[in-house]
């Protein structure tokens, strides 16, 4: 398993996201933007708390 995408982490960098879920960055700004995702920002740097991936994804689900 790649170390910047493991579970073990507290947040992920949007490209880490991006990546876990097969989307381009821009999607993941649109999802921030449209208040889908939650993202924290943090020394400049927007990063995605593991607990907010997890709850998008659970809501995704629920959705399809």
């Amino acid at each position: 398993m790649n170390p910047q995408t493991s579970p073990d982490r507290l947040a992920y960098g949007l490209g880490d996201v991006a990546e876990m879920l097969s989307l381009s960055i821009r999607s993941i700004y649109h999802l921030i933007d449209a208040g889908g995702l939650k993202a924290v920002k943090i020394g400049g740097r927007r990063l995605i708390l593991r607990e907010d991936l997890d709850a998008f994804m659970k809501a995704a689900r629920e959705a399809a």
